[in-house]
């Protein structure tokens, strides 16, 4: 038989832990820096995803990025349509969420039984029954998300099959870590230009300034 719903209180009190995870302003700031929400898909994710699929056997793996409001998906593998093209669900359809919000692995057998999850849309609407996720956390330990596989059918994964979901997420996460160094780099670079033409201007600016007032004087 399932497991009894945890009681009420319990659930308020999870609901506002889950919450207050996700809008974390140090967290979601950390996610805007890797510009990784919206991008295209890239082989470098897809490879990992491929490879999760193909040892694990599982027909999904996701690398999947929680935001404040939805979850978006920076590669997906399996995935139904028409969330495959979409690349993104409402956190309504989301297991990942809990996974930033407690900063460890989720593995469920069986959704169904899952008090948890089992009110959860994904399972009406992308055949999730069995999950195991590993969060993507960073340098300075904000989880962004999750790299996760999924089965349509309940699944006993295994010691195993965990230490491989581990070893890709810690993958995916070092490529997460490059992108946001780009961008840092990118952006200081930017700075360093627009602080170059400031100067330049008010030298201009000041030139300008000293030439008109010589003329003044000669006059």
């Amino acid at each position: 038989m399932p497991p009894d719903a945890p009681p009420a209180p319990r659930a308020a009190t999870h609901a506002a832990s889950l919450l207050a995870a996700l809008v974390a302003p140090g967290r979601l700031a950390a996610l805007a820096r890797t510009a990784l929400l919206d991008s295209a898909a890239e082989d470098a994710f897809d490879r990992l995803t491929r490879l999760a699929t193909a040892v694990i056997g599982a027909p999904v793996a996701l690398v999947s990025l929680v935001d404040a409001d939805r979850q978006f998906f920076k590669s997906c593998v399996g995935l139904p349509e028409p969330w495959a093209s979409r690349r993104e669900t409402p956190l309504s359809h989301s297991f990942c969420q809990h996974v930033v919000a407690t900063g460890d692995a989720l593995v469920i057998d069986d959704a169904r039984e899952h008090p948890l999850v089992r009110d959860n849309l994904a399972l009406r609407d992308l055949g999730v029954i069995a999950y195991a996720g590993i969060p993507l956390v960073t340098g300075d330990g904000h989880v962004l998300g999750s790299f996760c596989a999924i089965d349509d059918r309940p699944r006993a994964w295994t010691a195993r099959e965990i230490a491989i979901l581990r070893d890709l997420a810690g993958a995916a996460a070092t490529e997460i870590a490059l992108r946001a160094e780009i961008v840092e780099r990118r952006q200081a670079e930017a700075e360093r230009h627009a602080a170059w033409e400031r100067e330049r201007d008010a030298r201009r600016d000041a030139e300008e300034a000293r030439a008109r007032a010589e003329r003044a004087t000669a006059q």
